[in-house]
């Protein structure tokens, strides 16, 4: 089952205020194995800590090392169980590594939360260096990508799930937004 959720956010936020936060309530993840990408700020830290209030079984993936351990010190003060695996999303072999060691921790995949992306503000006319846009792609679509070619099989196996948390911007174009829209 695919699941799509949409959001924004600024900084610190609370998945209250988010669009996804009926969807995450609505579904139970007591001992459900998860694994969050993009676990270290705004909206994936605050998926992390209502899915750890859950009781939920937590593989926290994003590049910060330090910053996926102190949101897995929250989570496991939540009464969670929660492995940090540092990720870089863009990095193929990465992926492969985040749904190995969560399978090894874990014995199971319940649910992979596609969650890490990143943004730009720039009209298309005045970008100067198109890496910028091939980086946006490779973690916005390839991670996700990645990720989900890894855990398919384990969330087939499980009858899983497959949360995608994507914004408006994906809905509707913006002209500074194209190159995080596309």
């Amino acid at each position: 089952r695919v699941i799509w959720a949409m959001g924004t956010h600024r900084n610190r936020v609370s998945s209250e205020k988010l669009g996804f936060y009926a969807i995450l309530t609505a579904m139970d993840f007591k001992d459900n194995v998860v694994i969050l990408t993009g676990a270290s700020t705004g909206i994936g830290e605050a998926m992390a800590h209502d899915l750890a209030r859950q009781g939920a079984c937590l593989a926290l993936a994003a590049r910060s090392a330090a910053k996926l351990e102190a949101v897995a010190a929250t989570c496991r003060a939540l009464g969670a169980r929660a492995l940090v695996i540092p990720t870089d999303v863009t990095d193929q072999e990465e992926c492969r590594e985040l749904v190995e060691r969560t399978l090894a921790e874990y014995g199971r995949l319940d649910t992979l939360i596609n969650n890490a992306g990143l943004s730009m503000w720039m009209k298309f006319e005045d970008v100067e260096d198109l890496s910028t846009l091939e980086y946006l792609t490779r973690v916005n679509y390839f991670g996700s990508m990645y990720c989900t070619w890894y855990a398919l099989p384990y969330l087939k196996k499980t009858h899983g799930r497959i949360v995608a948390i994507a914004s408006v911007a994906a809905r509707t174009g913006i002209p500074t937004r194209t190159g995080y829209s596309a």
